[in-house]
C-alpha cells in the first residue's frame, strides 16, 4: 500500500512539473524621460514562452495578456449637484493609494481568453485595484470614465503581436501627461482560459533637464523655488513692459 502511494504521489508530481512553462521578458527601455516637448512614448515588451522536453503538449495556442501599473497616489472624485440656478460640489470620494496609469493589453478581446473570475485573479482592471469598499458604485465608475477621458486608463486589445508560437511582443503607449515613477508590467501566458505563468518587468519615468531641475527645487527647497518664481515674474513683467510700451 505504501509503495502504491509513493509511486502514485511521483506520478502526479511528474505531471504537474511537465505542465510548467517558463516565461522570459525583456523590455526595450529601463527609462524614460520627460522634457518639455514630451508627447507621448512607445515601450515594447519582448517575450519567450520556453517549453522543455517533459512539457505537455497543448491542444490550443497561447495567449498572453498583461497589465500595466504606473505609480500610485491619491485621486479625489467630485459630484455636482444642482442648487437652485448654479452647479455646487456636493459630495467627493478620494480613492488612496490608487495607479496614476493603469493599461490592460492583449491580442484579442479579454472575454474570449479570461472569464471573469480569471480576470479577477490577474487584476485586469482598475476596478481589482481600488481600496476594498470602493471597488463599486457611483464614485468608482465615474473614476474610471475620467481617467478613461484622460489617457489614464486605457485597454488596448491589439497591442499583443506573436512573432512565432512562442514569440511575442507587446506594445505599450503612454500618453503626454504620464505620471513619473516605477511602471509594473505584468505578463501571464494563458491556455485554454488556464493561466499557466507569469512574469513582471518594468520601467521608470522621470522629468529630465530644466523640467526635473524645477521639480526638484520645489520639492526640496520650496524657498529657494519661490524665490525664483517671483524673479521670473518680475522679469517676465518688466520685458512685457518693455515690449508694449509705448512711446
Amino acid at each position: 500500500m505504501m509503495r502504491r502511494a509513493l509511486t502514485l504521489i511521483a506520478l502526479l508530481s511528474s505531471l504537474l512539473s511537465a505542465k510548467a512553462e517558463e516565461l522570459v521578458l525583456a523590455v526595450s527601455t529601463r527609462e524614460i524621460a520627460i522634457t518639455s516637448s514630451f508627447t507621448g512614448a512607445e515601450v515594447s515588451v519582448f517575450g519567450l514562452i520556453e517549453r522543455d522536453f517533459t512539457t505537455v503538449a497543448r491542444a490550443g495556442s497561447y495567449d498572453v495578456v498583461a497589465s500595466v501599473q504606473g505609480p500610485l497616489g491619491d485621486i479625489v472624485v467630485q459630484q455636482k449637484s444642482r442648487v437652485g440656478p448654479i452647479w455646487l460640489n456636493t459630495d467627493k470620494l478620494r480613492f488612496q493609494r490608487v495607479p496614476l496609469f493603469f493599461s490592460v493589453l492583449s491580442g484579442r478581446p479579454i472575454a474570449d481568453v479570461l472569464d471573469e473570475e480569471g480576470q479577477k485573479r490577474l487584476k485586469l482592471g482598475i476596478a481589482h485595484h481600488l481600496p476594498e469598499g470602493m471597488q463599486t458604485g457611483a464614485f468608482a465608475l465615474a473614476l474610471q470614465r475620467l481617467r478613461g477621458e484622460e489617457n489614464a486608463l486605457l485597454r488596448d486589445e491589439k497591442a499583443l503581436n506573436f512573432v512565432r508560437p512562442n514569440l511575442f511582443t507587446l506594445k505599450i503607449n503612454l500618453p503626454g501627461k504620464a505620471p513619473t515613477g516605477l511602471y509594473v508590467v505584468n505578463v501571464s501566458v494563458i491556455s485554454e482560459g488556464v493561466a499557466l505563468k507569469s512574469a513582471q518587468t518594468g520601467f521608470v519615468v522621470r522629468k529630465a533637464g530644466f523640467d526635473a531641475f524645477i521639480a526638484s527645487t520645489a520639492r526640496t527647497q520650496p524657498a529657494v523655488y519661490a524665490l525664483l518664481t517671483i524673479l521670473m515674474s518680475v522679469l517676465l513683467g518688466w520685458l512685457a513692459n518693455i515690449a508694449f510700451r509705448r512711446d
